[in-house]
């Protein structure tokens, strides 16, 4: 079992972009002394409530200065907004800057990012697959040439290269087909901070085809977490924020509620957005969050019975990530959940 944090480094209304950026840093410092495995944050554009986390690499280059174990892993890079060419390189100088500590997500991206960014949605998954190929080309050829749709590449040198003699790929959503591709290829997925139910049939096509391949699994769980050393304190504390950040996250949903935004984002394949998933947190409360397994609330010993629950209620996993920093709650409250998991949850999943 691995043990990761990942923060979306939201931005609630009124919020300070500049100590958000420090809050998390310190975070990630805590999480290399307490020996967590993986770091992970998002690429995210336009809607600051949800994540100001706009460049992830120059993210893990400042705190790969801070810290000397942790690994570093962006969940996702969405691949159609970027050159590959330029982005391959930009991943491999990051290689470079984190020690070898750097990993690779990638994914098509939120939706809601496509129309700011002056990306037609009927143009993502074609985009997407063209930009993989491209990626894994330039890490592995010194000179590559590649013919798509989007892309022509005639014998070009990316540099520099990864420090690492191979990157290792994650991929994140919920189609079942881009899962199992990652399993076809040996790769890792993470999935989570939504309805469990939503991800099933994408994690099984990924086991099955993993397993099928030959190759080790790698599953990664996203759950956001608030622990205390007793219920009544965790579950007093944890609902204000919580609560919060359900409604930052739903912001840019707004954005892509209307007929004609949906009848484009179901031409480019994004049912999950054009379904309007997101539009039901607005009707989350506290109490159906916990107890619909899509957030934790309570001490570590609840915490350990609860993911033995999940497992046999869902599905399995190989790592798991706490997302611990969300919606405003204070800096202390998220070391103490951090410390808590690294001191009591640790040692019994080991």
């Amino acid at each position: 079992m691995k043990f990761g944090i990942y923060n979306e480094i939201q931005a609630s209304p009124g919020a300070n972009y500049k100590q958000r950026y420090d809050e998390s840093l310190r975070a990630v410092e805590l999480g290399d002394k307490l020996g967590y495995d993986v770091f992970m944050t998002l690429e995210h554009h336009f809607f600051p409530t949800f994540s100001i986390s706009v460049n992830p690499l120059a993210f893990f280059a400042a705190a790969a200065q801070r810290t000397r174990n942790i690994r570093f892993r962006a969940m996702c890079h969405t691949l159609p907004v970027h050159n590959p060419l330029v982005l391959a390189g930009e991943i491999a100088q990051c290689d470079h800057l984190t020690d070898g500590r750097l990993e690779v997500g990638v994914g098509r991206g939120h939706g809601w990012l496509y129309d700011p960014a002056s990306v037609p949605m009927a143009d993502s998954i074609g985009l997407y697959e063209e930009s993989l190929e491209i990626l894994q080309r330039a890490w592995s050829h010194e000179r590559f040439s590649f013919e798509g749709r989007h892309y022509n590449v005639r014998d070009v040198q990316v540099v520099p290269k990864p420090l690492q003699p191979s990157l290792k790929i994650f991929q994140t959503g919920t189609s079942a087909r881009v899962f199992g591709d990652a399993g076809r290829r040996g790769g890792g997925v993470v999935v989570g901070a939504a309805p469990p139910p939503l991800f099933t049939e994408a994690v099984n096509a990924y086991t099955a085809a993993v397993r099928e391949a030959g190759h080790q699994p790698q599953v990664g769980l996203v759950v956001p977490v608030f622990l205390a050393d007793d219920e009544a304190t965790a579950l007093r504390e944890a609902r204000e924020p919580m609560m919060r950040s359900y409604a930052n996250l739903v912001v840019p949903q707004e954005s892509i509620n209307n007929d004609a935004v949906k009848e484009r984002l179901r031409g480019g394949g994004f049912h999950f957005y054009a379904g309007g998933f997101l539009n039901q947190m607005k009707e989350y409360t506290f109490e159906s969050v916990l107890a619909n397994d899509i957030a934790f609330a309570g001490t570590p010993s609840q915490f350990i019975a609860w993911l033995q629950r999940f497992r046999a209620r869902h599905y399995d996993f190989q790592e798991l990530s706490l997302m611990a920093d969300f919606g405003g709650q204070a800096e202390w409250q998220v070391a103490r959940t951090l410390q808590l998991f690294a001191r009591d949850v640790m040692p019994a999943l080991r």
